[in-house]
């Protein structure tokens, strides 16, 4: 069910019976927290639905090269919006868990998780996973303080978001010491608390985040609050392409 607010923007509203399962977790974090790990750990453990989506989907989806939206990006944001459009229609899933560094103000969850790792501590895990590219670990260092204020301040600049204040998610966890199974079960376990607690977990960010790329990307905002209308990033690409000034 849905509603209009007094934005004009579609509300969604669950509705949710005794006997349904509806789970929605959102795990948020920097790079090198293992997110992505953790979000895999937490699906497979509590058969839920998978969604990591990234530059690297998108490319495939809108069938152009990753590198063009590495250069590209920076200059318009055209391709977050894209991406967050495909995160949110399928985090409207009722068993799902999503991993992404906005996840946690994107998703209408019942659970909201930060990792968290000290900046060294994450370098090095990019160090080693990068080892191939023959970078220093002090240059990895640096680029991965860089990335962060870069994200902080883009992230601020289109949502209004600030990804250091972490005052909306439920637990936020340490992820230097403990292993890839130690965190996810960490995450298993709130969540069956919340699953069973039933908490009310209202996104107050979700309204205005679904004006802005309804608006930027020229949609009607109800694909935001529901999957069973078709939309096609590639077509909303091409056009917002060719209507853009370099056409």
């Amino acid at each position: 069910m849905w509603t209009l607010d007094d934005t004009g923007v579609p509300e969604a509203r669950h509705i949710v019976s005794s006997d349904s399962r509806v789970l929605r977790i959102a795990i948020s974090s920097h790079s090198g927290c293992g997110n992505t790990t953790a979000t895999n750990n937490v699906g497979r453990t509590l058969e839920l639905d998978v969604v990591n989506y990234t530059f690297r989907d998108l490319a495939r989806d809108l069938d152009i090269p990753f590198e063009e939206i590495q250069r590209q990006a920076s200059k318009s944001r055209i391709y977050d919006f894209l991406t967050d459009l495909k995160l949110m229609r399928s985090s409207l899933r009722p068993c799902v868990v999503v991993g992404s560094r906005l996840a946690g103000w994107l998703v209408d969850a019942d659970l909201r998780v930060w990792l968290h790792a000290p900046l060294e501590a994450r370098a090095k895990r990019i160090f080693q996973r990068e080892a191939d590219k023959q970078a220093s670990y002090e240059s990895v260092l640096y680029r991965t303080l860089q990335r962060d204020e870069e994200n902080r301040k883009r992230y601020l600049e289109v949502y209004g978001i600030d990804i250091n204040d972490r005052s909306d998610f439920d637990i936020i966890i340490n992820t230097e010491k403990l292993t890839a199974e130690q965190v996810s079960s960490l995450i298993v376990a709130a969540a069956r608390w919340a699953s069973q607690n039933q908490l009310d977990r209202r996104n107050l960010h979700l309204q205005r985040i679904r004006k802005i790329i309804s608006d930027q990307l020229r949609i009607d905002p109800r694909v935001l609050i529901d999957n069973t209308i078709s939309v096609d990033p590639k077509e909303i690409y091409q056009r917002l392409e060719g209507d853009s000034p370099q056409a």
